[in-house]
């Protein structure tokens, strides 16, 4: 173990990083190797150190606010760092194998960066919520199965149509275009509507760049309701084009169609 000015000096370097316990561990102990307790009462006394000093301050789950110059309150965090606190609970709890879908999806295909209430993060095999603070709430979600083959997952058919985006100089696996508008005209238990201004904003963006190649796609997975919607949208808005995209599929492909409902 080193001595306790060597940790705050090298704790130095990284504010204002998020850092799990591991990390902060793999500083305190040069013989760190995860899993194993060697040290782990020094540890402890050293992490409880560093707090006194608010040196360091605890977010959620193992995770610390390296606050070197003691300039940011418990309260300003999540607001200044909430991207890259996400990162880092992504990749503790998934390995990176995930996505980001529902309205949030939507919102970054718009490059609205802005701080959701509640993100939905879809991966594998892990399903849990995890509240950052009493608004700030993290849903990992797995995909149901399929219907036609309860042994193959719908979750890598759907992770397909996803993209890699930028915040904050972090990279995200986002659903794309099609994907969260799509996602987005659902109706699900905890919505009453769905959310027309969003969808308005967003086509009159991206209506002209839709693929129907990929809107197809999805249906034939999951999204019969939605297209059905879109096509009505499309209509009332007089987007001819996406209103004969979505007419030709429901007319010529729906009988292939079948529905996969999420948990």
């Amino acid at each position: 173990m080193i001595s306790f000015d060597k940790i705050v000096n090298k704790l130095c370097k990284k504010e204002w990083k998020v850092l799990t316990i591991y990390e902060i561990w793999n500083i305190l102990d040069p013989d760190f190797k995860k899993w194993n307790e060697k040290n782990i009462s020094s540890v402890y006394k050293i992490i409880y150190r560093l707090k006194a000093l608010n040196m360091i301050i605890p977010i959620k789950n193992s995770l610390y606010f390296i606050n070197n110059r003691k300039s940011f309150r418990d309260i300003d965090i999540i607001d200044s760092f909430y991207w890259q606190i996400l990162k880092k609970v992504i990749a503790d709890n998934t390995w990176n194998d995930y996505f980001i879908w529902n309205l949030k999806a939507i919102e970054l295909n718009l490059k609205d960066y802005s701080i959701p209430e509640e993100i939905i993060i879809y991966c594998r095999d892990f399903e849990k919520t995890i509240s950052l603070t009493s608004k700030n709430k993290i849903i990992f979600k797995t995909l149901a199965w399929w219907k036609k083959n309860p042994k193959n997952s719908i979750y890598p058919k759907i992770k397909a149509f996803t993209k890699k985006t930028i915040i904050d100089k972090l990279s995200f696996v986002v659903a794309n275009e099609e994907l969260s508008l799509l996602d987005s005209l659902l109706i699900r238990n905890n919505m009453k509507k769905i959310d027309t201004y969003l969808i308005d904003k967003f086509l009159n963006k991206y209506q002209k760049f839709l693929s129907r190649e990929i809107m197809w796609k999805l249906v034939s997975l999951k999204y019969i309701t939605s297209i059905n919607r879109l096509r009505e949208i499309s209509k009332a808005n007089w987007n001819n084009i996406l209103y004969w995209y979505c007419l030709d599929i429901i007319k010529n492909e729906w009988w292939n169609c079948f529905l996969t409902v999420l948990k």
